[in-house]
């Protein structure tokens, strides 16, 4: 058995092996993913899209017809 180690990018549910490694292509691999990124911060991004996907063909801001003064108003009920 052959271990390699690289950090890569999963892009849409898919692993690249780099170059170098290219004489393993074709081969069964046994994989085990060490993710940097914690999984509460990946909830709350799937949290988030879920969220932009609602919004998604809703026109939410059409009927502001001043946005920079909206946006000012806002941050002004922050202060």
């Amino acid at each position: 058995m052959n271990a390699l180690e690289f950090s890569t990018k999963i892009e849409k549910g898919m692993i690249r092996l780099p170059e170098q490694y290219n004489k393993y292509e074709n081969t069964y691999a046994r994989i085990i993913v060490l993710l940097d990124v914690p999984d509460d911060l990946l909830s709350k991004k799937k949290a988030l899209l879920t969220a932009f996907k609602k919004m998604e063909g809703h026109d939410m801001f059409s009927s502001i017809d001043d946005p920079t003064g909206w946006q000012r108003k806002v941050r002004d009920e922050w202060e």
